[in-house]
């Protein structure tokens, strides 16, 4: 049964690239990723599983997809991305990692290569016509990886990739805060750190939203993504 250390064995002290990288190879080891578009029409949200592969040394990832599906027509639209995958763990726990990035079409002859030599069969489907088929690299956006080691434990990183930014926080704590400790008892994984203004350890924060809609003060405020 697959065991990870929590975060897969990453911390708060953890580089942003070696949160992206032990993410990135988790998507890659695992194969696919449930990837979430935006439809033609602008508003609909849509999504597929699609296969994932490492095809150049900085370890991007990349996806490939026929010039006539609908997805193809979305990206050219609306060329952003949220993908996800989760494997269970022991006692049916689970870790996740989720990406959100922008992609673009990608025409380099090694890079098809690479694709056809990890995907023959996809080759030989597309044996008439290989132009049909596109790939396209997840060029810059932002992740997290997700875990629940333990039944009342979880753990969170977060990190980016490319010109994108390390998602800020959903919950934040402000100068408003009386450190009257309501939050620290409503907190259902124990986050919040006592003092005389409260502040959140993010890295065991479920963002379950306890803190916020139990504080008498307005103190916690939640991100504007």
């Amino acid at each position: 049964m697959y065991n990870p250390s929590p975060a897969l064995g990453l911390n708060p002290q953890s580089s942003n690239e070696e949160i992206k990288q032990k993410a990135f190879d988790f998507a890659i080891d695992v194969g696919h990723m449930v990837f979430g578009t935006t439809a033609i029409d602008g508003k609909t949200p849509t999504s597929r599983v699609l296969e994932v592969h490492k095809l150049d040394e900085q370890g991007n990832i990349y996806i490939g997809i026929s010039r006539g599906k609908p997805m193809y027509a979305e990206l050219m639209k609306s060329p952003q991305v949220v993908g996800c995958i989760a494997r269970l763990t022991v006692n049916r726990l689970a870790v996740s990692v989720r990406i959100s990035a922008s992609v673009r079409e990608v025409d380099d002859t090694a890079i098809r290569e690479r694709y056809w030599a990890q995907n023959p069969g996809t080759k030989a489907l597309y044996h008439k016509d290989l132009d049909n088929f596109q790939i396209f690299v997840l060029e810059s956006g932002d992740g997290e990886i997700f875990h629940i080691p333990q039944d009342n434990v979880t753990v969170r990183l977060r990190f980016s990739f490319g010109d994108g930014e390390v998602r800020k926080p959903y919950y934040m704590i402000n100068e408003n805060c009386t450190g009257c400790g309501i939050c620290y008892e409503k907190c259902l994984t124990d986050a919040l750190i006592p003092g005389e203004r409260y502040s959140i350890d993010y890295y065991h924060c479920l963002e379950c939203g306890n803190c916020y809609y139990n504080c008498p003060n307005s103190a916690v405020t939640q991100t504007e993504y």
